[in-house]
């Protein structure tokens, strides 16, 4: 909790209100006044003092209506005690117990305190009048009249609400930095990135402001990208095959043709890749529920060209999305093998493929000289090319960028291992695509 801004945001308040609330206490208990226990020990203590007094001075014949008048106005009785009264103690709770406490300091430690005098609850002590032993009782309503609930009871629930205000203010605080990491985490995904709200306060109201700008320029960077790739492939794949086709029909030896035919390939096969490494990045439709033939199509071109692969495929692939991709992840798995994991042995790899609820799963492993386990992630990068290992080899360092690329826009899952070969492993997942507006 602490690691994240809400976290952080909803300590730092609480933390100040519990400081608040603990210097409001300090000062409270020492410098404003008794405690209400200590007032009502007081105001009793007069009470007995003066009904004492009044009781001892009174003539007989008024002491009567004194009593009465007492018990009307000021919720006081007074009854004889005796060794047969019925009592309970006045200790049931802990402002009883120090209720009890202050009455003593104010009346003697001699003097009895209890809650319940033959079976009439209140606040009762006893006092002496003319050596003659009485009960003083104090009424229960004017007992709770007069201790107000304890400070610890308002504190608590000042406390509480305090800590819910802290929740709701770093949540408006938090609010507009989630929309903001929601909307670049679907930036990296290659999804189309909503639109955040302009009209916030302050310097969110600004952010939100810069990045719909840059969210913009960077769809309109990526729309002025496929054009200019759909340009190159236009305008030097049409002199290729020109060249291609003079070039078969030129007066040359054989040898010669060969290598200027495998040359124009080469070219040829490199600017595919740019291509495919933009279109990689573009959501498309579907047009295809089950991608088992797609997959045995494209191990069969490999395996015709001369790669060792064995393949573990079931009949039918439950798979929603576009046949192309699935020729394209395999395209460049399989010719990264061709081209830098050849085997010595029988084979050069083996492939496995299943599906669970729509997603596919694919697992690559090949037995070549592998990757070490530090540089693994660089493999992923585009135009990555690890020249130590590789150097005598020729590629665009995009085959593993563009199966990360596809990977990434059905918001799968790519992990790359050591194999226990020795090769290069590779585990990806590939949900159904999403139905999406635009088809291709």
């Amino acid at each position: 909790m602490t690691s994240s801004l809400f976290g952080r945001t909803f300590l730092l308040i609480a933390g100040l209100l519990v400081t608040s609330l603990l210097g409001a206490w300090l000062v409270m208990n020492q410098r404003l006044g008794p405690t209400p226990e200590q007032s009502v020990a007081w105001e009793v203590a007069s009470l007995a003092n003066v009904t004492k007094v009044s009781l001892e001075t009174a003539d007989p014949e008024s002491r009567k209506e004194l009593l009465s008048l007492l018990d009307r106005r000021e919720g006081l009785r007074l009854v004889p005690r005796s060794n047969s009264d019925r009592i309970v103690a006045f200790d049931r709770s802990d402002t009883e117990r120090n209720l009890t406490r202050f009455l003593k300091l104010e009346m003697g430690d001699r003097t009895q305190i209890m809650g319940s005098v033959n079976g009439l609850e209140g606040l009762w002590v006893s006092i002496t009048i003319r050596r003659q032993a009485y009960w003083l009782g104090v009424q229960q309503e004017r007992l709770e009249r007069s201790l107000d609930p304890p400070w610890e009871w308002a504190a608590a629930i000042v406390l509480l609400l305090s800590l819910l205000g802290a929740v709701l203010i770093s949540q408006q605080i938090n609010r507009p930095l989630r929309s903001l990491a929601r909307a670049i985490t679907g930036m990296e995904s290659h999804r189309q990135s909503p639109q955040l709200p302009e009209n916030l306060p302050g310097e969110f109201g600004e952010v939100n402001r810069r990045f719909n700008h840059m969210t913009k320029a960077l769809e309109q960077l990526e729309h002025d990208r496929q054009l200019a790739l759909a340009g190159i492939s236009h305008d030097v794949r049409t002199p290729l095959t020109r060249l291609r086709m003079e070039i078969e029909l030129a007066s040359i030896g054989p040898e010669v043709r060969a290598n200027l035919v495998d040359d124009i390939e080469r070219i040829d096969s490199v600017v595919r890749q740019f291509i495919d490494y933009a279109r990689a990045a573009a959501l498309q439709g579907s047009d295809t529920d089950d991608a088992a033939p797609a997959v045995r199509e494209a191990v069969e071109r490999w395996q015709n060209d001369g790669l060792r692969i064995s393949l573990d495929c079931p009949a039918h692939l439950p798979w929603r999305g576009r046949r192309v991709d699935v020729d394209r992840l395999l395209d460049n798995l399989l010719s990264n093998i061709a081209r830098y994991a050849r085997s010595h042995g029988e084979i050069d790899g083996n492939l496995r493929l299943s599906s669970l609820d729509g997603t596919l799963s694919l697992q690559l492993e090949d037995y070549g000289e592998g990757v070490p386990e530090h540089e693994l992630s660089r493999l992923i990068e585009p135009f990555a090319r690890l020249e130590a290992h590789r150097s005598d080899r020729e590629g665009t360092g995009l085959g593993l960028a563009i199966v990360n690329r596809i990977v990434l826009r059905h918001h799968g899952s790519l992990e790359l291992h050591r194999a226990i070969s020795g090769g290069l492993a590779v585990r990806l997942q590939l949900p159904s695509a999403r139905p999406v507006g635009v088809t291709a």
